[in-house]
């Protein structure tokens, strides 16, 4: 791709998900209730404001998405990798281990839970997969949150799964410097970040019609000029070519990898025959080359207008995208994609609350606190201005009735019109559980007092499933995630290193079988790239408050009937304060009474021996 059709396919993007960041951003003001206007529009602030009446902002969206996000953070699954084929469990064993280390070090589970709150309050997380450079050569695995702001999904996207997206995109703004010290060689003679937004000699200027019609790029859209920052856009795309495998036609397996010409793929045929023929003295599988089309991905990198780094390919072997996204809420329109989160439908609710708290308090403001009414001619403009301060008084020219009767008259309309808006209030909280999700039973909020523990975990359950499908979608993301980090340790770590890793993780080998052992799967591990096979399994854990007392309120009954032996369990369900010295003070009654009922029967023989 030359710079041209880098900057049409970006400015695509850009135009796709613009509408989208737009919302996005009054989304994190909404939810922060912050940021220049909070959760106002300019123009009613304005307005507000030049009529002196209070613009408040009592944010009912904060806690409702802190109920959500604690929802996910108190039902966090633990993972590991199950092998698809039975002769892959050591090597699945030693990615579990990996994977545990790997989570101790980056703590996986607090930075999964961001890039869920992300999703809560935009709609999108990204997830950052890669290799960097560690204490030793052999880099170091990361996995990073990066910013909703930063990535730009395929226009034509239809699925989650990036698997099956033609374009993926990353920009951020970078000084000079920066792009010098990340690319030394592309950007070493620059001068100025206005060299970087001049458009190349020989390329026009003006965008072909590739995504859209024909329109001119603006250099100026990759300058920030307040900071001295030009726009770098990383720029990862998927192409497909022709390639050539060799089968073993007696067992149908395929080779790896694959060749780029069918004779390329022939000389290796000719190699493996010989290596045969080295050690039987003929040559016994039977070869053959298959050609298959296949999805290959490559990443070019710009600053402004000019290619820092130009088609690389996909330093990663597993050939993904490795940016991966958490959807909250993923609607294919037909010709569009919707991406939103649980903050955008709650902004109508926020905004009439924000609206009527205003304007009862500015109703009360209004309201008489003592006062009068006086004929427009009687009282001078500074007495009624200093009278103004402490009531309402009320300018009525040829006014001759009863000052009691039109004070009182006053006061029932203003004490009316508050009724009606605090019958709104009510309405509105109402709705607000019901657009958010956050009911009574997923805050925990019981229906009885007697209610039993079944029944408390029942409810929570219920719920839980207006999250069902946001959880599992999180949980696509784990998946794929932790896939990636695995393959990564495959491709860039050394038996050394692995070695360095398990050995903090697992005790030492006790004898020389398991030093082989250990030996042969990470041998095993890291050279069968494309033959280990594996699937992440989450197991889903219910650690919430509430749930815990549910369940210590079950064994608590059973203990009662006469179960207790399940003692220890219930104290450690309760979280006790004092939970260690019951459970020690519990088994030194229990062994007493053990050591009783033992001597019982010694008792009971010596008796009979002297009868």
């Amino acid at each position: 791709m030359n710079i041209k059709e880098i900057h049409e396919v970006f400015e695509a993007m850009v135009m796709n998900d613009s509408q989208w960041f737009k919302a996005a951003e009054e989304s994190m003001r909404f939810y922060t209730g912050g940021f220049g206007t909070g959760q106002w529009e300019d123009s009613d602030l304005q307005k507000l404001r030049a009529e002196g009446r209070p613009p408040l902002q009592l944010n009912i969206i904060l806690p409702k998405v802190n109920l959500v996000t604690g929802v996910e953070r108190q039902g966090r699954s633990s993972w590991k990798a199950r092998p698809v084929e039975s002769d892959d469990e050591n090597e699945a064993m030693l990615s579990t281990a990996l994977l545990y280390h790997l989570d101790r070090n980056r703590k996986l589970q607090s930075l999964f839970s961001r890039v869920f709150k992300d999703g809560v309050i935009t709609g999108r997380g990204w997830v950052d997969v890669c290799v960097e450079p560690g204490k030793f050569y052999d880099g170091e695995v990361n996995i990073k949150r990066e910013s909703w702001a930063n990535v730009h999904i395929d226009p034509e996207a239809k699925t989650q799964d990036t698997k099956d997206w033609n374009y993926l995109a990353r920009s951020k703004y970078l000084t000079l410097n920066q792009l010098k010290k990340m690319f030394p060689d592309a950007a070493g003679d620059l001068t100025s970040v206005n060299e970087l937004i001049t458009m190349p000699e020989g390329v026009n200027q003006e965008v072909g019609s590739f995504y859209r019609n024909a329109e001119e790029i603006s250099p100026a859209h990759h300058l920030d000029e307040s900071h001295r920052k030009v726009r770098v856009v990383e720029m990862w795309n998927r192409y497909y070519e022709r390639e050539h495998y060799i089968i073993n036609k007696a067992t149908g397996r395929i080779s790896p990898n694959g060749f780029k010409s069918k004779n390329a793929a022939g000389k290796q045929i000719m190699e493996l025959k010989a290596i045969e023929a080295g050690i039987d003295g003929q040559p016994q599988t039977d070869f053959g080359v298959i050609s298959r089309v296949v999805p290959k991905t490559c990443l070019t990198i710009t600053a402004g207008m000019h290619i820092l780094q130009e088609k690389k390919p996909n330093p990663y072997m597993h050939n993904q995208f490795p940016l991966v996204p958490y959807f909250y809420h993923f609607e294919d329109m037909g010709s569009t994609v919707e991406t939103f989160g649980l903050v955008e439908n709650m902004k109508d609710p926020q905004r009439e609350k924000d609206k009527r708290r205003s304007q009862m308090l500015d109703i009360i403001n209004r309201s008489p606190r003592g006062g009068g009414v006086f004929a427009g001619n009687k009282v001078s403009q500074e007495e009624m201005n200093e009278a103004s301060t402490t009531g309402r008084w009320v300018n009525i020219p040829g006014f001759k009735g009863r000052v009691s009767d039109f004070m009182q008259q006053w006061s029932n309309s203003h004490l009316s019109l508050v009724s009606s808006i605090s019958a709104m209030e009510t309405k509105a909280e109402m709705d607000a559980k019901e657009i958010s999700g956050a009911t009574d039973p997923m805050m925990g909020v019981a229906t009885s007092t007697k209610e039993s523990g079944i029944a408390a975990q029942t409810r929570i359950r219920q719920g839980m499933l207006t999250l069902q499908e946001q959880i599992e979608n999180l949980d696509m993301t784990k998946s794929a995630v932790l896939k990636q980090a695995i393959q990564n340790m495959q491709q860039f770590y050394t038996p050394d290193k692995i070695k360095r890793i398990i050995g903090a993780e697992t005790e030492k080998a006790e004898s020389p079988e398991e030093e082989m052992v250990v030996n042969e799967t990470i041998q095993r591990f890291l050279t069968n790239f494309e033959k280990f096979e594996f699937d992440i399994v989450l197991d889903k854990g219910e650690n919430s408050p509430t749930m815990k007392a549910a369940k210590a309120q079950q064994v608590g009954e059973l203990v009662r009937n006469g179960f207790a032996s399940l003692f220890p369990l219930y104290v450690e369900l309760s979280d006790m304060d004092a939970g260690r010295e019951i459970l020690e003070k519990f088994e030194q009654e229990r062994s007493a009474q053990m050591q009783a009922q033992q001597s019982q029967p010694m008792q009971n023989n010596g008796q009979a021996g002297k009868s």
